[in-house]
């Protein structure tokens, strides 16, 4: 399949047996929004379909438990950061189970990978890709003054001038970024005989370094927002620790904007994650998503979420309708699929993950199987949708297969209102709707 590539901004092919795959996890100070919930659910789609292609993946994601933002909040809320890190890691967990993500491999926290991290950035230091101060350990931006910015296409000289106002603290110049700041305030650790803790940017880099031995993974997601200076700031360290790139493919998809305005905790615009589901479903926010390129922005209205509401809805009646049409004809449902259909998925998703493309393709199939009479055609349809909702990540109960009393309860009924015993087909359509049917 072919993905675009923010660093060499061209289409570039996985072909590999096994894709190594890492993406930015939370800081886990507050409940995640559904604006984090875009690289995540984007990593999960692009992982269910490579392995829907027999292409084994090795995921690796860290979450990010070290931060002044944690620091800020045990002092606002008077509890240890530990009880704050373990309440929202939890909470992070319980969202992936209720968006029935496919789990990383391994998920790091960083406080479990210090010693690793300060192994990391001695090298540093030993090839002089680094300095140490009074106030932490830098990075020296300056001995990779033309590498650094191709992520971001930047401007290496608009960051790194030597003019006066670009002096900060005790750092070289004022673009040198922390690999590990000195201060004895939170969480701490001993590192060349000051207390201190890492920078965000080293602890990700650490991990990619580590976890893939060394080597340049396939594939490195995250959001858009992330590209500079995080990720920036990731490759420019794997640059000078390996003398190759860090990811052969980055993967940024676009920010959320809400009613026009960019989603941010700072416009108290964000919506948790949590708080979406229990409104509108798992379901509805992978339809959100899918409905826009994933690098292109999404602006989220409620005109979209009314849409998202109406696809699912148009599903679960599409399935409906088939169990009904199996009890009436007595019909047996057989397991093969319409291959041209699955075609077309391929095609579309090996096109740098198309969704739009395949919501489209999705929504003909609906109609189609609603209009189509003979049911050789109907089932050969819906066992390729399935394939399709299922590898997309939407979940759907899609057995056709409806249990002998279910079936004599649902002629009961129809038998009922043929005979206009309506108070008696009533009854029995409550069970029916619990069972899915109607």
């Amino acid at each position: 399949m072919k993905i675009f590539d923010t660093l060499s901004r061209k289409y570039k092919t996985i072909k590999n047996p096994q894709v190594n795959i890492y993406s930015c996890g939370p800081t886990i100070y507050d409940y995640i929004h559904i604006g984090n919930a875009r690289p995540i659910l984007l990593t999960d789609t692009l992982i269910k379909f490579l392995e829907f292609k027999k292409v084994k993946v090795n995921f690796l994601q860290n979450i990010t438990d070290i931060d002044d933002k944690i620091i800020s909040k045990s002092l606002e809320t008077n509890k240890p950061e530990i009880e704050l890190t373990n309440f929202f890691k939890k909470a992070y967990l319980k969202s992936l189970k209720e968006l029935k993500v496919r789990m990383p491999n391994q998920l790091v926290c960083i406080s479990d990978e210090i010693k690793l991290m300060q192994s990391f950035i001695d090298i540093l230091i030993v090839n002089q890709s680094a300095y140490e101060t009074k106030s932490g350990i830098y990075f020296n931006i300056n001995k990779f003054k033309s590498e650094y910015g191709r992520l971001s296409n930047i401007k290496v000289d608009d960051l790194i001038s030597k003019t006066a106002e670009d002096f900060f603290e005790d750092k070289n110049l004022k673009a040198d970024f922390s690999l590990w700041k000195t201060t004895n305030v939170g969480l701490n650790w001993d590192f060349h005989k000051q207390k201190g803790r890492p920078g965000w940017h080293t602890e990700c880099v650490t991990l990619i370094d580590n976890y893939f031995n060394h080597e340049t993974i396939d594939i490195h997601i995250g959001g858009i927002d992330l590209q500079f200076p995080h990720h920036e700031n990731e490759r420019i360290q794997f640059l000078a620790k390996n003398n190759k790139e860090l990811s052969y493919i980055w993967m940024h998809n676009g920010h959320l904007t809400v009613d026009n305005v960019k989603m941010s905790k700072s416009l108290n615009n964000t919506t948790h994650l949590k708080d979406f589901i229990q409104t509108y479903g798992a379901n509805v926010l992978r339809w959100l998503f899918q409905t826009t390129h994933y690098k292109q922005p999404i602006n989220i209205s409620d005109d979209l979420l009314k849409q998202g509401v109406k696809f699912e809805d148009k599903i679960n009646n599409c399935i409906k309708k088939l169990k009904q049409w199996v009890i009436i004809n007595e019909a047996k449902v057989e397991e093969q699929v319409d291959e041209d259909i699955l075609n077309k998925f391929d095609k579309y998703m090996n096109d740098d993950l198309n969704t739009p493309q395949v919501l489209m393709l999705i929504n003909f199939l609906i109609s189609n199987i609603n209009k189509e009479d003979n049911f050789k055609i109907k089932i050969l349809q819906f066992n390729a949708l399935k394939i399709i909702l299922q590898v997309l990540g939407f979940s759907f109960e899609f057995n056709l297969n409806v249990d002998d009393q279910i079936k004599k309860l649902y002629l009961k009924q129809k038998e009922h209102i043929l005979n206009k015993e309506f108070v008696e087909a009533d009854q029995i359509r409550a069970i029916l709707i619990k069972e899915g049917l109607l």
